[in-house]
Parts: C-alpha cells; sequence; structure tokens
C-alpha cells in the first residue's frame, strides 16, 4: 500500500511538472490532403449537392438515386434508390434534424415525364420520409432550408418560389407558391435557379440564370410568409453571364456558373455588390453548383452535353471537383 501511494505521488508530480505527458492525439488530417477529385458512376448525371459534416450527398437527374460521398477518401456509395419513375434529384440541403431535402424537378422543365416534387431522407438510415407533390410548381430546381422554412425556386415560372413551412418540432407543412414582385423582372425559360441564405434567415439571395437584359442576375428576397414576395435587384459591377448554384459566406457570394465560379462581395446593405474574381473548375464540362467543406468549394459537374444529351447516358462520365475557397 505505501509502495502504490509512493508512486502515485510520484506520478502526480510528473504530471504537474509537466515531465510525464498524456500521449499526443492524432493530428488531423487537413482538408488539402483530402481527394481533389470525386469520380461518380458513368451515367450518374450528377446536378445538386449537400455537405453534412464530412459527407456530401449528390442526385442524378436521370433515376432521382441519391449518392453519399466520403470527402476524407473519395469513396461513394448509394444512399438511396431510384424513387421510381417521374422522380429525379435536382437541388438538395441539409436541415438542422438531419433531414435530406430533394427538389424532384417538375412537368414543365426540360425533361419530359417528370413530376413536380420534393422528396425528404434521413441521413443517418437513409430512409426515405416524404415525398410530397407540388402541382402548382413548374420545375422545382434548388432548395434552401432555413430554420423555419425550406425554399424551392420554380426554375419554369417565369417569378415563383415555392415555400415549406418547418415548425419547432421539425413538422413540415403544407407547400406555399410565393410570388416573386417588386423589382424581380421575368428573364429567359430559366428563371430563379440557385438560392441560398442570409445566416439570420430573413432574406434569401436567389440566381436568375437568364435574365431580361441578357446574362444573369441576382436577386435579395426577404423571406416573407406572404404570397409575394418583393425582389430587388442587386446592383452588380462586373459581368455575370450566367448564374446556378449559391454559396453565400458572411458577405462574400460564390455563383458556380457553367464556366467557372464567380466571387461576388456584397455591399453591407446587400443590395450592391462588385465581381471580384472567376475561378475555373479544372476537368469540367458544365459546372453546376457546389458546397464547401474543409476550406474548399466542392463543385458538381453535371457535364449535360450537347442538348441534355449526356443525361442517363452510360458512357458518359462525372465527377465532382474540389476547388480552394477564392
Amino acid at each position: 500500500m505505501r509502495v502504490r501511494k509512493l508512486m502515485g505521488t510520484l506520478l502526480t508530480l510528473l504530471v504537474t511538472a509537466g515531465l510525464l505527458a498524456a500521449p499526443a492525439a492524432a493530428a488531423p488530417v487537413p482538408a488539402k490532403r483530402f481527394p481533389a477529385v470525386v469520380n461518380l458512376p458513368n451515367g450518374f448525371s450528377p446536378e445538386g449537392i449537400a455537405v453534412e459534416g464530412k459527407t456530401a450527398y449528390t442526385g442524378s437527374l436521370a433515376t432521382g438515386a441519391i449518392r453519399r460521398v466520403d470527402l476524407r477518401t473519395g469513396v461513394t456509395t448509394q444512399f438511396a434508390p431510384s424513387p421510381g419513375s417521374g422522380k429525379i434529384s435536382v437541388g438538395m440541403d441539409v436541415d438542422r434534424f438531419g433531414r435530406l431535402w430533394v427538389a424532384g424537378g417538375g412537368h414543365g422543365g426540360p425533361l419530359p415525364g417528370v413530376i413536380s416534387s420534393f422528396r425528404l431522407y434521413d441521413t443517418r438510415s437513409g430512409a426515405k420520409l416524404a415525398d410530397v407533390p407540388v402541382p402548382e410548381a413548374s420545375f422545382i430546381n434548388d432548395v434552401e432550408v432555413t430554420r423555419d422554412a425550406a425554399w424551392f425556386t420554380d426554375s419554369a415560372d417565369p417569378a415563383a418560389l415555392v415555400r415549406v413551412p418547418i415548425g419547432t418540432n421539425g413538422r413540415i407543412g403544407v407547400p406555399e407558391k410565393i410570388v416573386l414582385g417588386g423589382g424581380w423582372v421575368p428573364g429567359g425559360p430559366i428563371n430563379a435557379n440557385g438560392i441560398t441564405a442570409t445566416p439570420d434567415g430573413e432574406n434569401l439571395v436567389v440566381g436568375q440564370t437568364a435574365a431580361a437584359g441578357g446574362g444573369a442576375a441576382l436577386y435579395l428576397v426577404p423571406s416573407t410568409t406572404g404570397d409575394v414576395a418583393l425582389a430587388r435587384k442587386i446592383g452588380l459591377q462586373g459581368d455575370l453571364e450566367s448564374a446556378d448554384g449559391l454559396v453565400l459566406v458572411g458577405r462574400t457570394l460564390y455563383v458556380v456558373t457553367h464556366d467557372g465560379v464567380v466571387e461576388v462581395e456584397l455591399a453591407r446593405q446587400l443590395t450592391a455588390g462588385r465581381v471580384l474574381s472567376v475561378t475555373e473548375v479544372p476537368g469540367a464540362a458544365f459546372a453546376s453548383t457546389g458546397a464547401l467543406f474543409g476550406g474548399r468549394l466542392y463543385v458538381v459537374d453535371a457535364n449535360l452535353g450537347e442538348n441534355l444529351s449526356n443525361i442517363g447516358n452510360p458512357d458518359a462520365t462525372f465527377k465532382i471537383v474540389a476547388i480552394p475557397v477564392p
């Protein structure tokens, strides 16, 4: 007993003096060592992406199936099978309840026979929690989830969003069509496309792929609960030729375009901005959207092909490319 007590006292003194240190924890692997390119199965036809922790999800425009990606290793596995005929996967986001929201396209878009709808999945089990038709929508394209709602863009409608209320317990409400009014000006066949929210959830930034005067446009939209949202066009210094996925970090907006990622610095009131840079996505044939992880922007190469010929093409190749955040 005396020996044990003496040893215990000695160990205490050594630890206190810093002469006997605890084993060092393994240093985390820097994100820059993670794979910069994640190859997806031939013919998969991805479009959207969502990141939860070190895991990404991307869905198929051809079948609606969803792949899970380990961003540390680049390994992809099936997360959810095809939901059936007429169902595809476009934009996606993960909410605070661990649910993956998936925009399901629609009958008014470029793909025939698609049902206007959205779906929810449990990110832990992969179980499909809901499959909700939205017949009043034309093409449900992208989604951004805030604390109290999921906001979808309806790209084939000249001026519309779809809002799905989320209760404090996670219960989802009935989809509501929100008309874009105020300064919104309808443009070409693809209008509202990418969407993101300010950290407080009070405002949305919506990208318009084909603006009336040519090129693309960005709008600030209040997250209203009414039938009409009074959008304000964001005045830009610099060119924005197209706009698909949007990623907002503070007042820096990353706009994924088909030719690269455009960095836009927004003014404090978010109603003006200036283009700072354009970053190429190496090897991407048609960049569609992106998500952040570990100081990188993971960009989906949708590789749509001429006249969408690569959607479902078993010989077409697809990938996700990581670039340093500009």
